[in-house]
């Protein structure tokens, strides 16, 4: 469970809905199949300082070339959708580091 006292407003993030309202392993899915390169997020896990919220596993794919994230968010009594948000190259590597298991 996601610390609440931690912002997880999506709305705060600069992202466009892929897919809307979907189930968490149809959105799981979806991001497998579009980028080559994803990681599974932990639950408290933060993309610029926001909590991403949903069930484990969640995934955040990354477009390299790009320079897009896709990741799921659940918004609580509305669903599950897939996100994207503009990305730099340091963010990638963040997220790399953060989630690679080597």
């Amino acid at each position: 469970m996601p610390d609440m006292g931690k912002p997880h407003c999506i709305k705060r993030l600069p992202t466009k809905v892929l897919v809307k309202d979907v189930s968490e392993e149809e959105a799981i899915e979806y991001v497998r199949k579009h980028t080559r390169e994803h990681y599974e997020i932990p639950p408290d896990y933060e993309i610029r300082n926001i909590c991403i919220l949903g069930k484990a596993p969640m995934l955040v794919g990354i477009k390299e070339r790009k320079k897009k994230l896709i990741f799921t968010f659940t918004r609580p009594c509305f669903g599950t959708d897939v996100l994207e948000m503009d990305t730099t190259p340091e963010e990638i590597e963040t997220i790399r580091s953060d989630l690679r298991k080597d």
